[in-house]
């Protein structure tokens, strides 16, 4: 529990110092969440789009590199000749991935525009060239790291009410076990022999009940109150001394046996 309870303040704080690198308020995160599901709703069913879309921007980026890397290149007219060389296979690659990226989109207007590419490997081009970066000057790409961000961070909240409630009812369980026990010794109180047994289990349930509050109070910090009042406020019933880990038919199956 103190464990899930530190990674999910880790998470948190990521999210925090992520919205901070993009300059992102909250307004504009909870716009770009629903930009990226939008997205992932109208692309994804597509197998291997997304992929697609990072082999074409990686082959784009690479190109614009190596041209670059070329105009440099004054001094040797063997290095020059092995660089256009792969500047034509990398084209060749990335106009392969282009084809195969509109032959999967059935919408005219999400598909690649070959014009603005080669504009682009040209320097004749500074806007947007792909169809996925239609949701603004950010790309979709660090849109999504934000979601995702986001989903790990409302997952990890969403499961703490869980454990709470899962500690709460075996603290319970644990008073009841100790309630039953303290009826079942007053109830032997004659037979010094069972009498003692009992008065162990007693003082050994107890004392586990006592450690593992303690234990969850430490982890659970400030929530500790949550988990305090639901022990508190519960009755104990000594008939319903069920392990939380006990199954339902276990039970009705020792209930039958009886």
């Amino acid at each position: 529990m103190h464990l899930h309870l530190k990674r999910a303040e880790e998470e948190a704080e990521r999210l925090s110092q992520l919205q901070k690198d993009l300059q992102c308020s909250n307004a504009v995160a909870v716009r770009w969440i629903a930009e990226v599901k939008e997205w992932a709703e109208s692309e994804t069913p597509v197998k291997g789009l997304h992929v697609l879309q990072q082999s074409i921007e990686g082959l784009h980026l690479g190109l614009k590199q190596q041209k670059q890397t070329l105009y440099r290149q004054n001094d040797s007219n063997k290095l020059r000749h092995r660089l256009r060389r792969k500047l034509t296979a990398d084209k060749k690659r990335l106009l392969q991935e282009i084809e195969k990226y509109n032959s999967l989109v059935a919408d005219l207007s999400k598909r690649i525009d070959v014009a603005l590419v080669d504009h682009s490997l040209a320097g004749q081009s500074t806007g947007a060239i792909w169809p996925w970066e239609d949701y603004g000057s950010v790309t979709i790409g660090v849109k999504k790291r934000l979601h995702d961000q986001e989903m790990l961070k409302t997952w990890l909240e969403g499961e703490l009410p869980i454990l709470v409630l899962e500690m709460a009812q075996y603290c319970t369980w644990l008073q009841n076990l100790g309630v039953a026990l303290k009826t079942e010794l007053a109830r032997y109180e004659d037979e010094n022999g069972l009498h003692c047994l009992l008065a162990r289990s007693l003082a050994e349930v107890e004392e586990q009940h006592q450690m593992v509050l303690q234990r969850y109070k430490t982890a659970l910090g400030p929530l500790a109150s949550v988990l305090l009042d639901v022990c508190e406020e519960e009755e104990c019933d000594p008939m319903g001394l069920v392990s939380p880990d006990t199954s339902e038919d276990e039970e009705d199956a020792r209930e039958q046996a009886t």
